[in-house]
């Protein structure tokens, strides 16, 4: 009896290690894009809406990123890495945030640089341009961001796309030169996570390097070292999400 428990145990043993082993390789040519949009205070967040985190929950999934030990990239990390130019840290993240909403620097942002994390945002040019400081950054907050935050990076959310349907090449291009009269920046977030091979097609013709997706199922993981450079998913954080479904998320290859 005591030998069939010495062996059944060291066959637990051998499991669990084959198990640990193949998620460690899994991940090590994979890296979890986090697809953030609004954070407020919980007692500001008083909407079912499960797009807006509250503030409290947000420092939760950064300080455990922190204790995990994941280094979050910059864009110009990724994209080196994404091409093979570049190794990465096992343990690597890429944190984000689409629309660019005000209380994204009124809150967010401070959690970040506590951590030493970095960031990026997705701004629309129309609301930029349009920007009154109480729901979407205009240039001034723009400006304040690269003062206060270096560790934070602007980058596209389309000029004035943000609205859903099929997008033409023709339409795309325009929206291009549109926005980079306001910010030109060579890496974008589709809105709504929806694209055709019009928007891909004009994407690679105005040079841009990287492209990223939202939404459930295939659009809903972990980059793949191969997969498009301007089709690339993410991990949708919801309000909704469960610290150690979040954690999970991350150890998981997928």
């Amino acid at each position: 009896m005591k030998k069939r428990t010495i062996i059944i145990l060291m066959s637990i043993l051998v499991l669990l290690s084959i198990i640990v082993t193949s998620i460690y390789i899994g991940n090590d040519n994979k890296i979890a894009v986090l697809g953030y949009h609004a954070v407020l205070p919980k007692k500001e967040n008083a909407t079912n809406d499960s797009m807006i985190i509250d503030l409290e929950k947000f420092e939760e999934e950064i300080k455990l990123l922190k204790k995990m030990g994941y280094k979050s990239l910059t864009l110009k990390d990724l994209n080196c890495w994404k091409n093979k130019q570049c190794k990465k840290s096992h343990k690597s993240v890429l944190i984000t945030f689409d629309d660019g909403y005000y209380n994204n620097y009124k809150y967010a942002f401070a959690i970040l640089k506590k951590y030493n994390m970095n960031g990026v945002v997705f701004v629309v040019g129309k609301y930029v341009e349009n920007g009154d400081n109480e729901q979407y950054f205009n240039m001034d907050t723009i400006e304040k961001i690269k003062k206060e935050y270096p560790n934070i990076e602007i980058a596209s959310h389309t000029y004035d796309l943000h609205i859903r349907g099929e997008k033409t090449y023709e339409e795309v291009n325009n929206d291009i030169k549109k926005m980079d009269k306001v910010y030109k920046t060579r890496y974008l977030a589709y809105p709504f996570g929806a694209y055709n091979d019009d928007y891909v097609k004009a994407l690679k013709d105005n040079n841009f390097k990287l492209a990223f997706t939202f939404g459930p199922d295939k659009n809903h993981r972990k980059i793949d070292i191969k997969d498009d450079n301007l089709k690339l998913p993410r991990l949708n954080i919801s309000k909704k999400m469960p610290l150690w479904k979040f954690a999970l998320r991350l150890l998981l290859p997928i």
